[in-house]
Parts: structure tokens; C-alpha cells; sequence
């Protein structure tokens, strides 16, 4: 294949982004209908496992950390919001993820929908080892809680993107996740309370990018220990 022939065959950002929308949405649809907290779930933890990938804190693939348990990084909240901890959603650089999906849904969410940045963290801070195992303490009722573990659903998607979207680089395969979860915000926004669906975005994506991902070695374990 020459080198035209390979720019033809590749995939456009916009196209990647709608196959990982629809994958989204396919993976959680149930009785020909999408429960919008489960979707953004999904792919919130999929942009937190991808952060970690860029940062390159560890392999999310295998590591030696127990699955579901806490890693704090400094790398991890300077990608997210920046060197700098602040409280104005304005004063983020525009480069760190936090930024970047806000400023692609500023049009379509108030911004009273948005939470406190600073309670973001505090809220993972303060539920560290407090939280079921696999899961996290989202600041929304309880009605809206995700009907499963992002430790599970993240090692259930990874080996979808790794082979139909991480086609370039990590920064790239970033991005299209970021892309991905604007439109979905932007599709489902009138199904469900702005601040929620706020709220368990970036909630999501900080706790679940510092928390220790689940491993195929471990989940094989927890098989064997189930029969």
C-alpha cells in the first residue's frame, strides 16, 4: 500500500469518534433503550484508562497494584486540570482534559450545571477506602447511579478501543475519547439533570484514572475463585 493509499484507508477523527459513540451506546442499550448514566459511565472510563495510558503512570494491562485500589498521581491531575489547582472552570488551560470537554459543551450546558473543581477532588479524597470495591461514591441519588462497576466496564471495553480506536498514538486515542463523550453529553442532554450528568462526567474520569485498573491475570483469579 503506498503512502496515499494509507492517508485514503484512514479513518477520520470524526469517524472513530462515531464508532466509539455507537459502541458506547450499543454496549448498554437494553430493550431498544439507553439508560444515559450507564453511557456516561462507560465512556467516562474509558477516558480515565486513557489517561492513564497517556501519562504512562502504569500498565493498565498489567501492574502490581490490586485492581480497585487507590494511585495517586500528580501526572494524572496535571493532565486533568492543569499544574495549578483552581476553582474558576475559566482559568483551566485549555489543554488539560478538563478544559477540553468543557469548552466543546459550554454552548449546551449553563454554567451552574457545572461542578465545583475543587470538590471533585475532595470528594474522591475524602472516600478513599470507603467506597464498594470497583465502584466510587458519585455525588448524584441514588436513582442515577451507574448499574455497573467501572472497574469492570473498563477492562470489558479495552480491547475495543486498543483495536478500533488506538490506531495512532495515546494522545490521539485521548482525544477521540474526549470527542466521544461531548457528543454523547450533547445527544443525551435533555434525558437527564445537567448537573448529574456533569457531576458523574468528571467525577468518573478523576476517581477511575486513579484507581488501579483491572487486569485479565486478575479477573481470570476472580473466575477461578468463583467456581
Amino acid at each position: 500500500m503506498g503512502f496515499l493509499d494509507f492517508l485514503r484507508s484512514k479513518p477520520t477523527d470524526e469517524k472513530l469518534t462515531k464508532k466509539l459513540v455507537n459502541f458506547v451506546y450499543n454496549s448498554i442499550q437494553a430493550e431498544k433503550e439507553v439508560r444515559v448514566e450507564d453511557a456516561i459511565c462507560l465512556i467516562s472510563t474509558i477516558i480515565a484508562e486513557r489517561c492513564i495510558v497517556f501519562t504512562n503512570e502504569f500498565s493498565i494491562n498489567d501492574h502490581e497494584f490490586e485492581p480497585g485500589s487507590a494511585v495517586f498521581s500528580e501526572k494524572i491531575n496535571e493532565l486533568l486540570v492543569g499544574q495549578i489547582a483552581v476553582e474558576n472552570w475559566k482559568e483551566l488551560p485549555k489543554e488539560c482534559v478538563f478544559s477540553k470537554i468543557k469548552s466543546k459543551i459550554d454552548s449546551h450546558y449553563d454554567t451552574s450545571s457545572f461542578p465545583s473543581l475543587t470538590g471533585i477532588f475532595e470528594k474522591y479524597a475524602e472516600n478513599i477506602g470507603k467506597t464498594e470495591w470497583g465502584s466510587l461514591n458519585l455525588s448524584i441519588p441514588e436513582d442515577n447511579k451507574p448499574s455497573f462497576l467501572p472497574l469492570q466496564v473498563g477492562h470489558e471495553t479495552r480491547k475495543f478501543i486498543d483495536k478500533n480506536i488506538n490506531l495512532e498514538n495515546n494522545e490521539k486515542t485521548l482525544q477521540i475519547a474526549i470527542n466521544s463523550i461531548c457528543e454523547i453529553l450533547i445527544e443525551t442532554k435533555m434525558a437527564l439533570d445537567p448537573s448529574i450528568a456533569l457531576v458523574m462526567t468528571f467525577e468518573i474520569i478523576n476517581g477511575m484514572s486513579k484507581t488501579a485498573t483491572m487486569t485479565d491475570e486478575k479477573m481470570a483469579e476472580l473466575k477461578t475463585a468463583e467456581k
